[in-house]
């Protein structure tokens, strides 16, 4: 009877290297023709998003654009706050992970450092250093010997766990909303600063196709369309949810990374006509998977009665176990203001955002340091208006399920909520609450049967009972395998558990 290899399909999905490069961009802001001339600058933001990619051959090309928004003073009598809004686009080339199968790329961008200075009333200097990750994963389909087919045919197994793809998806979403301004609040004329923030994403299973949820905020500071055209700031929460593309498993768990990589707004007019509505549209990138924690029983060894066996095995690196932590942060800290003899009377903005997050793996836990970057915008009692900018540290341990060989594949964190007090006449406390998650997978490598070579057993006839002593190492399995008998059979013959381990020197009799 010919032997025969049957094998089990594995589709696996796994992250192979994580690359964090930065980028200096200096760029000139031209102030519009409609604008008045820069006096000060009180505030400069810069927003960095991916907007494409393209592939050509070991290299990558990642396109983006930086946004900035730049909130000033104008050289005007009154000095009252305006606004500018410039895009400039950027390019940087990646090169791909030397790997022979196919490769996927999910990338972010994000700022870490910003500063802008006037050159003259028409003309702004920005520096924006940024930094782009590139996460690199890999898609396998590997098929590892299940069993073999054949008369008189005995398999030594062993159970693997290990973690398995079931279904992906990649693609971008567009989530529209339409907000109000809050009850009381005047119309808006012109719109001086606006950012939003897309909080920590999390699966709903509540309709019959996953979906991803989150929440968005909108900081806002305009001028009112008031006599006084006064200086007003609100902060506007609203739901984005959106399909994820993906179908889950019975005992699946998904994986999700989302990215924002882009937004605007649009003022509107409410039902009398008057500006106290935005629309605002956004675009999320989405990279999902469903992932199921399986148990394998694969051929460890083999061998025949009739045949010469030969198993020809190969190594392979499986991802045995996925882990996603998530936890709650809060940062609280005093911020004392630089106001120079004058005194605090209202905070007009505070908006926080991400700048830098990292983490190490030791044996048993998972350190995260990070920074969260706020500005505050706030008008004195002499009713001068003033920014300052600050970057605060944060701190957060991760304890591990197990030992191993753990690596972390993404870190992130959200902002979720941002709370301020004036605590005197210089200072504000302030409380920002973050979400930050760690995605880490333990790697293992495996020896699995690749291939089979059986050739017709033409040895001479041995005796019909062999007296045979136990040696060093020796076990029922490797015994049997060398006389060519069922292990069950040798140990009923010698009064043993199959799984027994003989004693040296021990006397065995092989029928």
């Amino acid at each position: 009877m010919q032997m025969e290899l049957l094998k089990k399909p594995v589709k696996s999905y796994r992250t192979i290297d994580i690359r964090e490069t930065e980028e200096m961009l200096e760029h000139n802001i031209i102030v519009p023709d409609s604008k008045a001339d820069v006096l000060k600058i009180l505030l400069a933001d810069a927003e960095c998003f991916v907007t494409s990619i393209e592939k050509s051959g070991r290299m990558i090309e990642v396109n983006g654009e930086t946004r900035y928004r730049i909130l000033y003073c104008t050289d005007t009598a009154d000095q009252k706050p305006d606004g500018i809004i410039a895009r400039y686009p950027w390019s940087a080339s990646v090169q791909k992970p030397k790997n022979e199968g196919d490769i996927g790329m999910f990338p972010k961008c994000r700022c870490q450092h910003i500063e802008a200075n006037v050159v003259n009333g028409r003309k702004i200097v920005a520096r924006t250093v940024i930094s782009l990750i590139c996460r690199f994963y890999e898609i396998r389909n590997d098929e590892m010997g299940k069993e073999i087919l054949g008369e008189n045919v005995f398999l030594k197994t062993a159970p693997v766990k290990m973690v398995t793809l079931k279904d992906k998806g990649d693609f971008n979403a567009r989530v529209s909303n339409i907000l109000a301004l809050p009850d009381g609040s005047p119309a808006i004329k012109e719109v001086l600063f606006a950012r939003v923030n897309l909080g920590d994403s999390e699966m709903s299973y509540r309709e019959e196709e996953p979906c991803l949820e989150a929440k968005g905020t909108l900081y806002l500071l305009y001028r009112s369309d008031t006599m006084d055209e006064s200086i007003e700031s609100v902060v506007l929460e609203f739901p984005v949810k959106t399909p994820t593309g993906i179908q889950t498993a019975p005992d699946a768990e998904v994986f999700t990374t989302s990215v924002l990589k882009s937004w605007e707004f649009e003022i509107m007019e409410d039902n009398d006509g008057l500006n106290t509505q935005i629309s605002v549209n956004m675009e999320v990138e989405i990279d999902a998977q469903v992932m199921a924690h399986e148990e394998e029983v694969l051929i460890d060894d083999a061998y025949s009665i009739d045949f010469n066996l030969a198993l020809n095995k190969t190594p392979l690196n499986i991802v045995t176990d996925e882990k996603e932590f998530c936890e709650t942060c809060e940062i609280n800290q005093r911020i004392h203001l630089d106001i120079e003899g004058d005194r605090l009377k209202e905070v007009l903005l505070v908006c926080a955002n991400e700048r830098n997050i990292a983490s190490k793996v030791s044996e048993k836990n998972i350190s995260v340091q990070g920074t969260v970057g706020v500005d505050a915008v706030y008008c004195t009692e002499e009713k001068r208006i003033q920014s300052q900018s600050f970057e605060l540290p944060f701190t957060q341990t991760f304890v591990l399920p197990d030992n191993g060989a753990w690596q972390v594949v993404q870190s992130c964190f959200a902002i979720e909520d941002v709370r301020f007090d004036i605590s005197g006449g210089d200072s504000i406390e302030l409380m920002i609450r973050i979400k930050i998650k760690l995605r880490a997978v333990k790697t293992e490598e495996i020896i699995c049967a690749d291939s089979l070579q059986a050739e017709k057993y033409e040895g001479m006839r041995k005796a019909p009972i062999i007296l045979y002593f136990a040696q060093p190492n020796d076990t029922l399995w490797s015994i049997a395998k060398n006389y060519r008998i069922p292990v069950s059979r040798l140990a009923a013959d010698n009064g043993l558990e199959a799984e027994a381990k003989p004693e040296v020197g021990k006397r065995l009799f092989i029928m």
